[in-house]
């Protein structure tokens, strides 16, 4: 095993092979690695043990400081906190997709009012469709994926090993970039009462964004 990392390391190390190729072939590399442990659950196994020997040691010491109450109450709140720790795969297999039909109209819940002591007063919140918060809040960013995918098809030169990995390399990057700012525009979300307003927000935003951005690099690459 430390022979395979040695080599992995003195691949990525060596600087005859272009660095776009190692870069691209490190992303791929993270992203195979990522979605093997997703699928074939390595690390939810070592989530899974730990979290079980945390749990057996915090009860044993539960039954040693039984007479003391403010350590009970401690070990307590320790025990809940690493019972309710979950595997980011959890995460990702709970997330509801079913917001994806783009013809759906965004559903409603009924919510408990925070500001209304009356229990039995509920208030409906539409939930904002999944397609229209990534389109609203990605679309730049789904159009270079798209034109990543075909450019392979349009040109001897993108069909060349370094530049079709770095194609890969880069639709993978954008992904996760689409997913990350996904989740900004749903923590968004929460100010406005309707998905609309979020919407609107997000077409806004997202090229405003990309122009700082822009900007900000330019200046740090003329102060270099």
């Amino acid at each position: 095993m430390d022979k395979i990392l040695d080599r992995v390391i003195k691949f990525f190390e060596n600087k005859s092979i272009h660095f776009g190729l190692r870069t691209s072939l490190f992303i791929i590399s993270i992203f195979v690695l990522f979605a093997s442990d997703y699928y074939f659950d390595f690390t939810y196994d070592i989530h899974l043990n730990n979290k079980i020997e945390k749990l057996k040691s915090i009860n044993s010491l539960k039954n040693i400081y039984k007479s003391d109450s403010l350590k009970l109450t401690e070990l307590t709140e320790l025990e809940n906190r690493i019972y309710k720790r979950t595997h980011y795969s959890d995460r990702l297999r709970n997330l509801d997709l079913n917001q994806i039909n783009i013809f759906k109209k965004s559903n409603t819940t009924e919510i408990k009012s925070p500001v209304i002591k009356n229990d039995n007063t509920t208030i409906k919140k539409p939930i904002p469709s999944l397609f229209w918060m990534v389109l609203t809040s990605n679309y730049i960013f789904i159009i270079i994926v798209i034109t990543l995918f075909v450019l392979p098809f349009t040109g001897s030169v993108h069909r060349e090993t370094k530049n079709f990995l770095g194609a890969i390399a880069a639709i993978i990057m954008f992904i996760v970039i689409i997913a990350f700012v996904t989740w900004i525009s749903y923590k968004i979300n929460s100010v406005w009462s309707n998905p609309t307003w979020t919407y609107i927000a997000n077409i806004i935003i997202h090229p405003i964004s990309l122009i700082l951005i822009g900007k900000l690099v330019n200046t740090k690459k003329k102060k270099n």
